[in-house]
């Protein structure tokens, strides 16, 4: 092996064993939460506290991109509605001709 190889053979070993040595102190740092017990509404209190959180993080639409995302929404709804109604009506009619019946 030359030694360009050789080095970067060190190099490779040394940053392995430094994120071996990185997760094993996370793990020592981490707190055991599988001793200690919960009752159920301990945890249901827990969880509403943390989505309260969660929330107060979200940025929520103005209420002028809120109107125009509806109208967006119920434009484009309205649009493929009448198109796929269209499309239904146009193939029902043309299977009915070719089969002879009207």
């Amino acid at each position: 092996m030359n030694r360009e190889m050789r080095r970067l053979q060190e190099r490779e070993d040394r940053r392995l064993k430094q994120k071996r040595k990185k997760q094993q102190q996370q793990r020592k740092r981490r707190p055991q939460r599988g001793n200690e017990q919960l009752s159920m509404a301990q945890r249901l209190q827990r969880f509403i506290r943390e989505v309260r959180a969660e929330l107060k993080r979200v940025s929520w639409p103005s209420r002028e991109q809120l109107i125009a995302f509806t109208a967006v929404t119920v434009i484009t709804s309205t649009a493929l509605t009448i198109y796929i109604f269209a499309l239904d009506i146009f193939f029902k009619d043309g299977v009915l001709f070719f089969l002879g019946t009207s």
